[in-house]
């Protein structure tokens, strides 16, 4: 599956487009197939700053 991850704080060109497995659903769970994605300007903003502590 394709992601954009980020690992660093800064501009876009902390952005890094990258290819995932795509996850097996667990018990009580269901895979649903994205079409769409859009991100909202306080998600893409939200780059500039630096990750919590523990996240990758």
């Amino acid at each position: 599956m394709k992601s954009v991850v980020r690992t660093a704080a800064g501009g876009p060109e902390v952005l890094q487009f990258v290819e995932r497995p795509v996850p097996e659903p667990g018990p009580g769970e269901v895979r649903v197939r994205v079409h769409v994605s859009g991100v909202n300007p306080t998600d893409w903003r939200s780059r500039r700053r630096a990750l919590p502590p523990g996240m990758d």
